[in-house]
C-alpha cells in the first residue's frame, strides 16, 4: 500500500525553520519546514488536478489570404563619413 507524502510527514516531529534531507531512490529530498500554516490554507484533499482538460477548438474569426508577391529592397546601410575615407 503507498503512503502520501502528507502522511509520512505527519509522523515525523518537524520544527519551524529547520531543513531535513533525505536520499530516496537514488534523489537527494530536500523538505523545509517554514512554520505553521496559516488559517486559510487549502486541504490538500481540496485540489484537483486534472491536466487532460478538453477545450473546443476557437473558431476562426478573420481569414487571411496571402498572396506571392515581390519584396522592396532592403534600405541603404548608414555609413558615417569618416568611413568612407578609408
Amino acid at each position: 500500500m503507498a503512503t502520501s507524502l502528507i502522511e509520512a510527514l505527519e509522523s515525523v516531529e518537524l520544527a519551524a525553520g529547520q531543513t531535513y534531507r533525505c536520499q530516496v531512490r537514488g534523489q537527494v529530498v530536500e523538505v523545509r519546514v517554514l512554520g505553521p500554516a496559516p488559517d486559510s490554507c487549502l486541504d490538500p484533499r481540496d485540489v484537483r488536478l486534472d491536466a487532460w482538460v478538453e477545450l473546443p477548438p476557437p473558431r476562426p474569426a478573420v481569414r487571411l489570404r496571402a498572396r506571392p508577391g515581390k519584396l522592396p529592397p532592403p534600405d541603404a546601410p548608414f555609413i558615417p563619413r569618416d568611413e568612407e575615407s578609408r
